[in-house]
């Protein structure tokens, strides 16, 4: 009698299988971990290089409770109150331009667009004259599934007797942008500041003459660029919120204009008009905010003031939206306050301080592209092992290099003399033809799920697709069978003895019960359901 055979041997694809799984659930794990993170990496960095500064809080002016206004995006000061457009919303009664009074309480009747009104408002500013009131529909989310070819501007009398009219532009090439601050030149053209998360922000204005309505969009060219100076102020999204620009106004006299981040007001002088002189060549007066997520800004008529407003979109509902009101600071970024830390040698920094803002971005988009990839190859993984069957040895017949006959397809070994194994195991039978039973002459081969294997030597061929072999002792099925015939599921115990057809034995006679051979394996007392016996 051959030994045994090992049970790392007959366990081995099983246990490879096992092993490729982990695998492939280890990588999708790390790619989960690696997409997840570096999203929200860009917003760690700034808060870990350099310590938060907080704030000295605006004085609130009053706080808007209309249940319309809870997205404000734009916000003008008037002599009479305020001006406000929400964010870019789908509700009808928010796509209006609103009035309210110095109590923040609506005024008068919101004034609605023309025709289906604007896509994405996202500022107001006011002509030189301070008589035309001018809307920015230029927000184009980078999230969005798909980005805008063309903007508009809006424009209207700021007392709301007319209707805004719509004019039409679009940036060079029709490369997409989001922008969220408007000016208007004494040219009474606009110029657009976009929204960068790099913290360089390119200044937009038309090449041509306007056109009114739902027009081919008039081309704009771009002006010029500007980089804001770099603060620690305190904000809810740390250092993305000082990098993006989501608001700006020009003061009554139009010798100042500021441009505001989540976190901070940048003042900048003008001289002669030349608002793009301003912003890209000037040093600005920094005053940090606090609007817990500030998209607007607006000069108080007599210029001495800043006015902020919140998008309350971002808010928990019961946080109030108020109108904060700051005086301007009159000092640069050196004024800001300090921690005292002393700056360390380069020889001391880490790779990661050496590194430039866009440096990081990279950085962070490289790894949520690799976690992404990382996802994607170990599900094809998994998917690709569950498809593909466990490796057979070099031979599925005959006896292995040791001698030890073979079964079916998965290898399933027995010792001589035992019954060989089906494909999740049980007496006699593969689950895709077995072999014969150690070649014992005139012993039959036990039946696979597509077939019986090869006669031994002077014997019959046993089993079927879905039966025994005729009810012989050794005919495998695949739902029962006798002693040795397996099954897909395993085979039963010995069959016993039949009693003849008058017998008393309540297993058997009128009521269809048969002689032990069960739907699901040799089982005495199963049920036969045949349609002649029951």
């Amino acid at each position: 009698m051959r030994p045994p055979v090992s049970p790392a041997r007959v366990n081995g694809h099983a246990t490879l299988g096992s092993m490729r799984h982990v695998v492939y659930s280890v990588t999708v794990a790390l790619g989960l971990l690696g997409a997840t993170v570096a999203p929200a990496g860009l917003a760690l960095a700034g808060p870990a290089a350099a310590p938060v500064q907080a704030a000295a809080p605006g004085k609130k002016k009053c706080t808007v409770e209309d249940k319309r206004l809870r997205e404000l995006s734009g916000l003008v000061a008037t002599s009479t109150g305020y001006v406000v457009i929400n964010d870019g919303s789908d509700i009808p009664s928010r796509k209006r331009v609103f009035y309210l009074d110095t109590k923040c309480e609506i005024s008068k009747e919101p004034v609605q667009y023309s025709g289906d009104g604007p896509l994405d408002t996202e500022d107001l500013a006011l002509s030189p004259d301070r008589k035309t009131l001018w809307i920015a529909d230029t927000g184009d989310n980078i999230t969005s599934k798909s980005r805008r070819e063309r903007v508009a501007v809006w424009h209207m009398p700021v007392n709301g007797s007319k209707q805004p009219v719509l004019h039409r532009l679009a940036y060079p090439e029709k490369k997409p942008h989001d922008a969220e601050a408007l000016l208007i030149g004494d040219d009474n053209k606009p110029l657009i500041i976009t929204k960068e998360l790099s913290g360089k922000s390119e200044i937009f204005t038309p090449a041509a003459a306007l056109k009114t309505g739902d027009t081919e969009p008039v081309p704009m060219q771009k002006v010029g660029e500007v980089t804001l100076p770099k603060t620690t102020t305190d904000n809810k999204l740390g250092l993305t919120g000082r990098l993006l620009v989501t608001g700006a106004a020009r003061s009554p006299d139009g010798k100042k204009v500021v441009l505001r981040t989540y976190a901070d007001a940048f003042e900048y002088d003008v001289t002669g008009g030349d608002l793009v002189g301003a912003l890209t060549k000037g040093t600005p007066h920094v005053t940090p905010l606090t609007d817990p997520f500030g998209e607007a800004i607006s000069y108080t008529p007599d210029g001495k003031s800043f006015v902020t407003v919140s998008d309350g979109g971002q808010l928990a509902p019961e946080d109030p939206i108020d109108i904060l009101s700051y005086v301007p600071s009159t000092k640069g970024i050196e004024a800001l306050p300090t921690t005292g830390e002393v700056a360390k040698p380069a020889a001391e920094k880490s790779w990661v301080e050496g590194l430039s803002l866009d440096e990081i971005t990279y950085l962070i988009a490289a790894v949520g592209v690799l976690g992404a990839l990382l996802v994607g190859a170990g599900i094809f993984g998994i998917l690709r092992a569950r498809r593909r069957p466990a490796p057979a040895t070099d031979r599925t017949d005959g006896p292995d290099q040791d001698g030890t006959p073979l079964s079916g397809g998965f290898d399933d070994r027995r010792a001589e003399g035992g019954p060989q194994g089906g494909v999740y195991g049980g007496p006699a039978g593969g689950g895709y033809g077995a072999g014969p039973v150690n070649g014992a002459p005139g012993r039959p081969a036990s039946g696979g799920v597509y077939g019986g294997g090869r006669p031994a030597e002077g014997g019959r061929p046993q089993g079927g697709v879905y039966g025994g072999g005729g009810g012989r002792p050794q005919g495998g099925g695949v739902y029962g069978g006798a002693p040795q015939g397996g099954g897909v599921y395993g085979g039963g115990r010995a069959e016993p003895p039949r009693r003849a057809p008058d017998s008393r034995d309540p297993r058997e006679g009128r009521h269809g019960y048969d002689d032990g051979r069960g739907q699901y394996g040799q089982v005495p007392g199963g049920r036969e359901y045949r349609g002649d016996r029951y």
